[in-house]
C-alpha cells in the first residue's frame, strides 16, 4: 500500500542521507524524494496512487504487469540513470536518496506472498513467504502490514529524523 511504501522510501532516504553525512538542508528534500520514489514502482497497478493521478498512469497500468519490470533491479538502475540525466545539477546525495526510496519498494514487496520479479527479465517471482512464516510475511492490507509494519516504519522515520545518530 502507498503509505507503507512511502514510509519505507523515507526511511531508506534517511539512511542514505545519514550515511552520506548530508548537510541538514538536504534532509527535507531527500526524505520527500524518498517518499515519492517509494511509491513509483506501483505505477504498474491500475489502482495505485500515481496511476490514478498521472496523465499516462492508466496507460502504464494497462501496459505493464504488476510487480514485474517496475519492481526489479533493472528498473531501479534505469530510474537512477534517468534521474542523473534529468537532474544533472542536483547533488548526488539527493539522487541517491530518491533511488534508495525506489529500491525500498522493490525490497519490501517480497514480504508479500505474491513477491516481485526482482531479476526481471528472468521469469522468477521472489517472495520471502516461502521461507519466512507469518507474521514476518503478509498480504497487502493485512492487519500485520497496516497495524504493525507500517507503524514500525513510521516510528523509525520519526526516530531517525529526531536522532540521526541512530542511523
Amino acid at each position: 500500500m502507498g503509505p507503507t511504501h512511502a514510509a519505507a522510501g523515507m526511511l531508506a532516504a534517511e539512511i542514505v542521507l545519514g550515511a552520506s553525512h548530508a548537510p541538514p538542508i538536504y534532509w527535507p528534500i531527500g526524505i520527500a524524494l524518498g517518499a515519492v520514489a517509494g511509491i513509483i514502482p506501483d505505477i504498474d497497478h491500475p489502482s495505485s496512487f500515481l496511476n490514478q493521478r498521472l496523465p499516462l498512469g492508466s496507460t502504464a497500468g494497462m501496459a505493464l504487469n504488476h510487480r514485474h519490470f517496475t519492481h526489479s533491479i533493472v528498473a531501479t538502475i534505469l530510474f537512477s540513470l534517468y534521474l542523473r540525466w534529468l537532474w544533472p545539477m542536483v547533488p548526488e546525495v539527493l539522487i541517491n536518496a530518491a533511488v534508495a526510496g525506489y529500491f525500498s519498494h522493490v525490497l519490501i514487496d517480497p514480504l508479500n506472498p505474491e513477491g516481485d520479479q526482482l531479476l526481471w527479465p528472468l521469469p522468477w517471482m521472489f517472495s520471502f513467504s516461502r521461507i519466512l512464516p507469518y507474521p514476518l510475511t503478509f498480504s497487502t492490507e493485512d492487519r500485520m502490514e497496516i497495524v504493525i509494519f507500517r507503524n514500525a516504519l513510521w516510528l523509525m522515520v520519526i526516530l531517525t529524523v529526531v536522532r540521526p545518530t541512530l542511523i
